[in-house]
């Protein structure tokens, strides 16, 4: 399994006190500014960060959703609307709120400035079944060429002839020089990345070398992406707040070319921290029910104009 690979998993449940209440309620005029600003200050006052688990090595468990205090005291107010979202056979359109908040990114993401340095450098920690618990670090140029920090902490460089550094694009892998030709609108990047768009700009965002223009695309492409919601506020394994979005996947399969034998695929979650400031992806953590889950967290992503 790659740094890439990810396993996928079970659906949160959005259960608080009142929520029938709220459901209920149906369409509310919007509150008057002072219950608004009231209610921001409670929720700026009272914010509850909920921390991300580690991955489980067994069977996962279900698990609920808790929802901030002060969260749930704004959303009675009135100040912020949350839709309650089913779980069924069908994918609700992308929530009010995670859409709000991707769109948001993607406008911090196209405000970025483009680089010209010559290696892309990535800092990662993976935590899943086949790889354990490990950190590693490579750099990569814009043809391709990796280097690799070894456990005794020389720098492995590339071998002549070797593979190159690509991402999946479609059917293609793409090197860094070949992502600079990727369409800038969202309908033509989409249609260039094919299927299982979330997962496509997943990967995408988590530690390619993209021009600004390409990077808000993706985010604007997630935000419409059917069945994405927002969860709000939470830290990371290593302690730093981010904004998470999850979304699930429904149950398929995998077939062996070899013997055409099809594995039967569980419902897949992944849950994408995203640091609201950069709009840099801090954490990808997936599940699936019955399976070993998987993180990894970026702890630098970026250019650098030198190895080491």
């Amino acid at each position: 399994m790659t740094d890439n690979a990810h396993i996928h998993g079970s659906i949160d449940v959005l259960d608080f006190p009142g929520a029938d209440d709220l459901i209920a309620a149906g369409r509310v005029e919007p509150p008057s500014a002072q219950v608004v600003e009231a209610a921001r200050a409670q929720v700026s006052a009272g914010a509850v960060v909920v921390p991300l688990e580690a991955p489980r090595r067994r069977q996962s468990r279900s698990r609920r959703l808790l929802v901030a205090a002060a969260a749930v005291a704004a959303i009675a107010a009135g100040a912020v609307a949350y839709p309650v979202i089913g779980v069924g056979e069908s994918k609700p359109p992308a929530s009010a709120s995670a859409a709000e908040f991707l769109n948001r990114m993607a406008a911090t993401a196209a405000g970025a400035s483009e680089t010209d340095a010559p290696y892309w450098k990535v800092h990662v920690e993976v935590d899943n079944e086949d790889d354990g618990l490990r950190q590693s670090t490579s750099w990569f140029d814009r043809a391709g060429h990796f280097w690799s920090r070894n456990p005794d902490g020389n720098i492995q460089k590339p071998v002549p002839g070797g593979k190159l550094k690509a991402w999946p694009v479609g059917d293609q892998f793409l090197t860094w020089k070949q992502l600079e030709s990727l369409p800038t609108d969202p309908d033509a990047l989409e249609k260039r990345l094919g299927g299982d768009a979330f997962g496509k700009v997943s990967i995408l965002l988590e530690d390619a070398p993209l021009a600004p223009e390409v990077r808000a695309a993706l985010f604007k492409i997630m935000a419409r992406t059917e069945g994405v919601k927002l969860i709000g506020q939470v830290e990371d394994t290593k302690g730093r707040k981010g904004t998470a979005v999850k979304f699930t996947r429904r149950p398929g399969w995998m077939e062996d070319p070899a013997t055409g034998k099809r594995t039967t695929l569980p419902a897949r979650t992944t849950r994408l921290v995203i640091d609201p400031e950069s709009g840099k992806l801090l954490e990808s953590y997936d599940t699936a029910k019955g399976m070993p889950d998987s993180r990894a967290t970026y702890l630098e992503v970026g250019a650098v104009d030198k190895i080491g």
